[in-house]
């Protein structure tokens, strides 16, 4: 007998405990809501403290007795916010605190070396606040992939813009179609690259026929485009 009630006591402990873990945790994310939906940067997330450490315990016992949350204040250049907390018998509490907004960027899981084609297995992601972003610094993991590295990269790395480029489609003396265009001329013929490039990158190329050397445009990963103001 004693058993049994010790057992019973043991579960209701920890269904109590459960309840009041999801009732702290749901005031939290209130407030996180509340906030996020005033942040148009759909890549920021937020981490949030409050003023009063009484007034949020003082919230939080009365959870139960919370008919409505609204943000009544947001100040995006000091990163403050208020909110008041509408009770269902007509009292009300205001809980005010900071936030800082943070964002998920790539970041190297292993040492990328030179000429190197970063896949997603390379990579993994680091928060860091929008203060120490940079522009020149990639933000999302699709810009990232199938990159060729230009540099040797450190594991657990930030990657700039600079440090990678789209990969080499065609080599130099590969064969390439050519393909001339003008407003009213359409010729395609063949040809040799005189160097490497990616796509939309200027490349000279040297026409197999007349042997002369033309510039283009890279569309594909064999045909290069020239236009009257490329020769």
């Amino acid at each position: 007998m004693r058993i049994i009630t010790n057992l019973i006591l043991f579960f209701a402990i920890n269904i109590f405990c459960s309840i009041a873990f999801a009732s702290n945790d749901f005031i939290d994310k209130t407030v996180k809501e509340l906030i996020q939906e005033k942040i148009t940067d759909n890549r920021l997330d937020i981490e949030h403290v409050y003023n009063s450490k009484s007034m949020i315990d003082k919230v939080k016992a009365n959870q139960e007795k919370i008919e409505s949350m609204i943000l009544d204040q947001i100040d995006p250049k000091f990163c403050s916010f208020k909110i008041i907390v509408n009770y269902n018998d007509g009292k009300t509490d205001n809980l005010s605190g900071h936030y800082t907004p943070y964002i998920l960027v790539p970041v190297t899981s292993r040492y990328i070396k030179f000429g190197d084609i970063i896949q997603e297995t390379d990579l993994t992601t680091k928060k860091i606040t929008l203060d120490n972003s940079h522009n020149s610094y990639l933000t999302e993991i699709k810009d990232v992939v199938g990159m060729q590295a230009k540099k040797y990269i450190a594991s657990g790395q930030m990657i700039k813009n600079s440090d990678v480029a789209s990969p080499n489609i065609i080599k130099n003396g590969d064969p390439v179609n050519i393909i001339y265009s003008t407003g009213v001329i359409n010729l395609k013929t063949i040809g040799t690259s005189m160097g490497a490039g990616a796509i939309g990158d200027m490349l000279k190329v040297k026409n197999s026929s007349s042997g002369a050397v033309l510039l283009g445009q890279i569309i594909n990963k064999n045909t290069v485009k020239i236009g009257s103001d490329n020769e």
